[in-house]
């Protein structure tokens, strides 16, 4: 019912979750930036509100909980 309307009730957005994905794929903030049509600061603001809304420290432990929690 939530996703017609754009909504979600996971933690991260899509944008998030994509970004999420490439940096768990190994993709560098230049790349990710190039591939998304976004600056690299833009990612770097991204990469922040994922940390924080998932509580970790980085990117390797936000992959990592992604991961255990099943969200990529």
């Amino acid at each position: 019912m939530l996703a017609p309307r754009g909504l979600t009730i996971l933690p991260l957005s899509p944008r998030q979750l994509a970004v999420l994905r490439m940096i768990a794929a190994g993709a560098d903030i230049a790349t990710i930036a190039r591939e998304l049509s976004y600056s690299e600061r833009s990612i770097k603001n991204i990469v922040h509100e994922i940390t924080t809304q998932l509580g970790v420290r980085n990117r390797t432990q936000a992959v990592a909980h992604a991961i255990r929690e099943g969200l990529i």
